[in-house]
């Protein structure tokens, strides 16, 4: 339910807005890891002057922003920069929805989208609780390898860099200035690990471990960096590595007694 808020009625636009406000249930949305998009749902019936900013929002940065006619990418977090899509005419329409392209855990937020007119006063405004499933992956020991998925929007920026770590503290594998770096990362990784070459045009930015043990099964977390923009991304993929079961020749699966 979206919060109709008191406004002022100007001779030009000719709309009387709800003088009373009403209380707001916060809707829910959940997605799977590894979808290409999810939408933030927002229709209002509220008629909205055609000078108006929307604004998606969260606790600590600017989502999205539509503004004269047009999106605002400049005045976006680079955080959500190319991952975010509205509606054709969304003020017309009253299809205030949200498209935020490859959804991670990293996304998991209380989104506002609020409707403010030339004054500042906000008009309407709607709050969308996103719940994105962690990834988790499972392999058994003794496979060659296991991949650790990672896909966002291509064409990242030149200045990319990338540590996936192991927990808090067990740095996995490192990526600066076009290259890895094997010096930085844990022996126990050292050689196991590989990714994609063209990581920076592809957006592809998962993980190749090779010869995973049950040793490695655990919290894995990967975060892209920008020299400029700080964070750009962030996912987090739970491994568990299945202990191999040997079966010998001759012997019953199943044992029973009576």
């Amino acid at each position: 339910m979206e919060i109709l808020v008191a406004g002022k009625r100007h001779p030009d636009e000719g709309v009387a807005f709800v003088a009373e406000a009403q209380s707001a249930v916060q809707q829910r949305v959940e997605a799977d890891a590894g979808l290409k998009s999810v939408q933030l749902p927002f229709r209002t019936t509220v008629l909205l002057p055609e000078n108006s900013k929307v604004q998606w929002s969260n606790r600590y940065k600017k989502v999205h922003v539509y503004e004269n006619g047009s999106d605002q990418p400049e005045s976006q977090s680079q955080f959500y920069r190319n991952r975010t899509k509205m509606k054709i005419d969304p003020l017309k329409t009253g299809d205030l929805s949200l498209t935020l392209k490859h959804p991670t855990d990293g996304d998991s937020e209380t989104y506002t989208c609020s409707v403010h007119n030339r004054d500042g006063d906000i008009l309407v405004k709607k709050q969308v609780c996103l719940q994105v499933k962690v990834c988790q992956v499972e392999v058994e020991e003794g496979a060659e390898s296991v991949l650790l998925p990672f896909t966002t929007t291509p064409e990242l920026p030149g200045d990319v860099e990338l540590e996936w770590r192991y927990g808090n503290y067990v740095t996995v594998h490192v990526y600066q200035k076009h290259s890895d770096l094997p010096e930085k990362q844990n022996l126990l990784y050292r050689g196991r690990t590989q990714m994609n070459e063209d990581l920076v045009k592809t957006g592809d930015i998962s993980l190749i471990l090779r010869r995973p043990t049950v040793r490695d099964s655990g919290r894995y977390r990967c975060e892209v960096y920008s020299h400029k923009e700080n964070l750009l991304r962030e996912k987090t993929v739970l491994l568990k590595v299945k202990e191999r079961r040997l079966v010998h020749e001759g012997a019953p699966l199943i044992q029973s007694e009576v």
